[in-house]
């Protein structure tokens, strides 16, 4: 049975590759900016608000939502997205998509890029057994002692 994340602080780290960026947004507070990889401020609040869904909030901006397709930190609670965490156990990582769109996740948007911002796209899941999933497409949950 998959681990069910609690309520918390956490560090999101991206598994695109070896080093594991942490996911987070810069020291500055405008009403609200792009979350990205290597972001400056990486802790995040996590609030279990169902059955594996959560309000996600980074570097004192209380939202996590999308605007054109960017996963945004924000301070307006129109913004504001309930996240679905689904635990992939032979990856031992998490896909993060929308409660309203579970086929679009959190997607690291360039790969190749130290600061790339995460995306929301479709999910890419190779038809094998079991599934595979896209590196750019994971993510784990460090829990930080509060």
């Amino acid at each position: 049975m998959a681990p069910n994340l609690t309520s918390g602080k956490f560090r999101v780290v991206s598994l695109i590759n070896n080093s594991n960026p942490p996911v987070g947004v810069n020291l500055t507070r405008p009403a609200f900016q792009s979350v990205h990889l290597n972001g400056r401020v990486t802790t995040w609040a996590i609030e279990q608000e169902g059955d594996n869904t959560y309000r996600l909030s980074v570097g004192g901006y209380r939202y996590t939502g999308v605007i054109d397709n960017r996963v945004t930190a924000s301070i307006h609670p129109e913004q504001n997205v309930e996240w679905i965490a689904t635990y992939v156990k032979h990856e031992d990582a998490y896909t993060i998509s929308a409660v309203n769109d579970e086929s679009n996740g959190w997607t690291v948007s360039h790969p190749n890029e130290a600061n790339s911002r995460i995306a929301l796209r479709p999910l890419i899941i190779g038809h094998s057994f079991p599934p595979h999933y896209s590196p750019a497409q994971l993510y784990r949950f460090e829990e930080l002692e509060e």
